[in-house]
């Protein structure tokens, strides 16, 4: 029996259940996914394929059969069937999804498709050939290339597919699923309950629940019109988190036993090495894990396993210049600036020896990218609303209520930090009816203040633990600006360029007796 015959054999049993007379499938992936009459032995099996990544997650299965459903919907494609195949290996969570659901999908096993009966070949979730495994070879059978990637500027280099493709679709969001149903939506094509679980749980995982900083409002509106259709919470709820399996939990236990850290310029760069005695999939789990028991700010972990070494990286938002996918890409990985992994070519390791080698080099890329540690010089704002310590409280109340400030600081006629007044202890003046009494008689003298050199942690430090500002001085204790928690939340670029400079901050203004 020949191998397209086979494959036709398979194509049959896997959408009608082994009795060709009924088909018992939602009428919905029926009509996208029924395979056609098996051909003759001597015929070729046209059909288009919409590719995963290796080692396939939630967003890469997602966008893939939502691609496939769009093709089955579209005069351009669907003369032929699509089928969707993943090059190698998958999530264990992914794994356990299509243990329950692969009869719904239209996915197919790589063995069972000849790349010569490929018409339109789809890739989602990727700019690089090299994350395709042996699936890349199909790029050289195709009729036509289509892309569809939320990683926008694709990878360089020789395998990057924006310069292959006949079709780019590459946009700023935060999932490639949302790509994909958006266009679902624009052509009225509504997915099965199954479809609209799997499009939710795509969404989700590449956008950490609409947690991580790439999200957009596109992929929330994605995530609503899926609701709307009816995907299933329940399923959401069940397949969405991720167990650690007992191999994952081993090696948890070691990497923590084992990791190594290194604070550079404020940012605390923790690796770590581990060795299992065969593949562990879904090993990214265990990163994102250890990154919250270690507290740290970037994590690269190296997996020496039979089939060789791989790198998975993760980082906080907190360490605004590392881009993880620039440095996985230098061993011909990729992803996102806050996760990404490579699988190291069998060069490098030779060129590197052993793991902790090339640990250490993908460290000094991370530490390449850390810019010189802030100063509270460079972040404070310099035009600061004073008081003078010989004005009044009620002096001390009109320039509170006119800035809209709770506190401000107190300096002499030589500009000299002399304390902090407090709208609190205004109000106490005032209930003891101390209107014209001096300020320099209630202010706060005991002040934490920093020097212009004093380094951003030590600031982030007093700013989180402490007080909400810390005034800056010079060795004689004249004032020259002073840091704020805004200050901190902008320089952690937590909410892009929307928050300003401290109100009441921006200009100089000294209050006086009478003034």
């Amino acid at each position: 029996m020949t191998r397209r015959r086979v494959a036709a054999l398979l194509a049959v049993v896997h959408t009608s259940g082994f009795i060709p007379a009924t088909n018992t499938q939602p009428s919905a992936a029926r009509a996208l996914h029924a395979a056609p009459p098996a051909p003759a032995a001597d015929q070729t099996e046209p059909c288009n394929v919409v590719l995963t990544t290796t080692n396939c997650d939630f967003d890469s299965l997602a966008a893939a059969c939502a691609l496939a459903s769009l093709w089955g919907n579209d005069e351009r494609f669907n003369k032929v069937p699509t089928h969707v195949v993943m090059p190698r290996g998958a999530f264990p969570v992914v794994q356990r999804f299509l243990a329950y659901h692969k009869h719904v999908l239209p996915v197919r096993g790589f063995k069972t498709i000849d790349g010569a009966d490929i018409e339109a070949l789809g890739v989602v979730d990727a700019s690089s050939a090299a994350r395709l495994g042996r699936s890349k070879k199909w790029l050289e059978n195709c009729q036509s290339l289509h892309v569809y990637d939320h990683h926008v500027g694709g990878e360089e280099g020789e395998d990057n597919l924006f310069a292959q493709a006949t079709e780019v679709v590459s946009e700023p969001v935060g999932s490639a699923t949302t790509l994909i149903v958006e266009r679902l939506k624009d052509a009225d094509v509504s997915p099965s309950v199954p479809e609209a679980t799997l499009y939710v749980l795509g969404i989700r995982a590449d956008t950490g629940g609409l947690a991580y900083e790439t999200t957009t409002a596109r992929d929330a509106e994605a995530l609503a019109w899926l609701l709307r259709k009816g995907a299933s919470q329940a399923a959401i709820a069940e397949f969405g988190v991720e167990r650690i399996s007992g191999d994952q939990r081993k090696i948890l236990a070691t990497a923590l036993r084992t990791v190594e850290s290194r604070h550079y310029r404020g940012i605390n760069v923790a690796t770590v090495a581990v060795r299992s005695k065969g593949y562990v999939p879904g090993l990214a789990a265990v990163v994102e894990e250890l990154l919250e028991l270690t507290a740290a700010d970037v994590l690269i972990m190296a997996i020496e396993h039979q089939n060789g070494l791989d790198l998975i990286g993760r980082a906080r938002p907190g360490a605004a210049t590392v881009d993880l996918r620039t440095v996985m890409h230098r061993f011909g990985g990729g992803g996102h600036a806050r996760a990404a992994a490579a699988a190291v070519p069998e060069h490098d390791r030779k060129a590197m020896g052993a793991p902790r080698n090339v640990l250490d080099v993908a460290r000094e890329y991370v530490l390449g990218q850390i810019p010189a540690e802030p100063t509270a010089a460079a972040i404070m704002t310099s035009s600061v609303v004073t008081l003078k310590d010989d004005a009044t409280i009620a002096d001390a109340r009109r320039l509170l209520d006119a800035h809209g400030l709770k506190a401000t600081t107190v300096v002499d006629a030589e500009g000299l930090l002399r304390g902090v007044l407090k709208m609190s202890d205004v109000s106490k003046a005032e209930k003891k009816g101390q209107h014209t009494t001096k300020v320099k008689g209630v202010m706060r003298t005991q002040v934490t203040t920093v020097s212009r050199d004093t380094p951003l942690a030590r600031l982030e430090e007093i700013l989180v633990t402490t007080v909400g500002r810390v005034p800056v001085v010079e060795d004689d204790g004249r004032l020259l600006g002073i840091v704020t928690r805004t200050d901190l939340l902008r320089l952690r670029n937590y909410y892009g360029g929307s928050l300003e400079r401290s109100e009441g901050m921006m200009e100089l203004a000294e209050a006086g007796p009478g003034s």
